[in-house]
């Protein structure tokens, strides 16, 4: 929270979510793994917070197609490597 000065409104902090997963690519006996994570940052609590969601979700929709097709390629790649 910002410091109020003489005559000044008191603003409330911006806040930030971050979500992320570990998974598995190859084979168990591999032990090859991916990790994804989502972060969105600035979320203005004196706003309402579902549409600066919902706008943040359309990008992130967006963002996900192109990295899970740049991940699928790079696995793909990994795993027809790892079979020669």
């Amino acid at each position: 929270m910002e410091r109020k000065e003489e005559g000044e409104e008191i603003k409330m902090a911006k806040v930030s979510v971050h979500l992320g997963f570990t998974f598995r690519v190859g084979p168990l006996e591999t032990n090859q793994y991916s990790r994804i994570d989502v972060s969105i940052d600035q979320i203005d609590t004196e706003l309402p917070i579902e549409q600066q969601l919902e706008d943040a979700g359309q990008t992130v929709d967006t963002v996900w197609k192109h990295v899970k097709a740049k991940v699928d390629s790079g696995i793909d790649e990994v795993l027809d490597d790892s079979g020669k």
